[in-house]
């Protein structure tokens, strides 16, 4: 006598294993519910790429205006600097410019970047040595003259040497770079041999 629960058992068996198991690769005949083969809907579009995030904050700076310093170094930091500090990050580096007798001024990002590029700077593209060499000339000049501001409300102390090194007395030149803004003594400013910014610190002076 056969034994009928046992054969109906193999043929489940067998039906299963002939079914393809799940999940399976599509097919480019497969129809579906939700994506009928007649093109009636088309595919999603790429994800667009992400765009680089400026290293030296949300928005760029912009702008320029001169501000009184107090004689303790106290200066108001201008709007276009300001909403940098308040949207994003807790703070700004200020530093000595490379060239300029100026100062200059951005987020930590910005000076991260700096420091890989004096870092790559220093191999000339060829692989690190065991004996790193010692950091070029301009690193002890942005890096040496460097101070942060920890969330800054509005003002900010520029340190004695900032206002020694880079001449700043009374009153100081912001001018927004884009990644970064410089802060400039307005004497020097106003004898620089770069004529836009001679001209940015007339326009600030009447302006004012």
């Amino acid at each position: 006598m056969r034994n009928v629960a046992s054969e109906r058992s193999n043929a489940v068996s067998t039906q299963l294993g002939r079914m393809t198991p799940w999940p399976r690769q599509a097919v480019a005949n497969d129809r579906s519910l939700f994506a009928p083969s007649d093109g009636r809907f088309a595919p999603a579009p790429p994800a667009r790429p992400a765009r680089a995030r400026p290293l030296g904050g949300v928005v760029p700076y912009v702008g320029h205006c001169i501000l009184p310093v107090k004689a303790n170094g106290l200066v108001r930091l201008p709007a276009f600097v300001r909403r940098n500090v308040n949207n994003d990050g807790p703070s700004i580096f200020l530093g000595l410019h490379a060239t300029l007798p100026c100062l200059v001024g951005s987020s930590v990002q910005w000076w991260q970047q700096l420091t890989m590029a004096c870092d790559d700077h220093r191999f000339d593209g060829e692989p690190a040595p065991r004996e790193i060499p010692a950091p070029p000339p301009t690193s002890r000049r942005l890096f040496g003259f460097c101070e942060e501001f920890w969330r800054p409300n509005e003002f900010v102390k520029l340190p004695g040497w900032a206002r020694a090194v880079a001449g700043i007395a009374h009153a100081a030149l912001f001018v927004g770079m884009g990644e970064t803004f410089e802060i400039w003594s307005l004497e020097d400013a106003l004898k620089s041999n770069d004529p836009n910014l001679v001209a940015l610190a007339h326009s600030a002076t009447k302006l004012q």
